[in-house]
């Protein structure tokens, strides 16, 4: 039975900071029951997720399209800014490490938002948070408290930092681990 696949474009993360975040990761997993945790070589930050209505033309057209978009972007640095849940308060659907807000990133994901609205996909309307989902779906009797986040060791701000240095056109397979596939990766100028 073949599942639906998915089409994406995010920013990449280095090898050091998937390392880092696969390191908070072994910290809480034993304390945070959430039902599936994402694969460290999953890890990425969403700049546009294009759903399962790909069509080859296009995503024939992205692959055309987003060098051009690179192309007008430098490679810029981001910072880890700790973690945080999306959803209910006491049984969140998302826990996310966060990134410090960053104008090159936020330009770069209009850019590329609006490239992918223009070639007629259909994107999520909400205001673009940037984040990297690192667990899904709460799985406890008891609520989640958020105060559980702090108890990570705060590694030193230079561990922090990393490049961004390319986004990738990415699909997902569902029955797969890791679940995301490069399809096309686009180096920032």
């Amino acid at each position: 039975m073949e599942h639906q696949t998915h089409y994406f474009l995010a920013l990449a993360l280095p090898a050091q900071t998937k390392e880092l975040l696969f390191k908070w990761r072994e910290m809480i997993e034993p304390r945070l029951p959430f039902k599936s945790w994402v694969h460290p070589e999953d890890l990425h930050i969403t700049l546009a997720f294009l759903g399962g209505q790909a069509s080859f033309k296009q995503l024939t057209a992205i692959k055309k399209e987003m060098p051009e978009i690179a192309n007008k972007h430098s490679k810029f640095t981001l910072q880890l800014s700790g973690l945080g849940t999306f959803g209910k308060s006491d049984s969140p659907r998302i826990l996310w490490a966060g990134v410090e807000e960053s104008e090159p990133l936020r330009t770069l994901q209009k850019d590329v938002y609006q490239a992918c609205t223009d070639l007629d996909f259909s994107l999520d309307k909400r205001t673009f948070t940037p984040h990297i989902t690192m667990a899904r779906k709460w799985k406890s009797e008891n609520p989640f408290l958020p105060t559980q986040l702090n108890e990570i060791v705060q590694p030193k701000e230079e561990q922090l930092i990393f490049k961004a240095e390319h986004f990738v056109l990415y699909q997902t397979h569902m029955q797969r681990m890791p679940k995301y596939q490069p399809l096309s990766i686009f180096t920032l100028s």
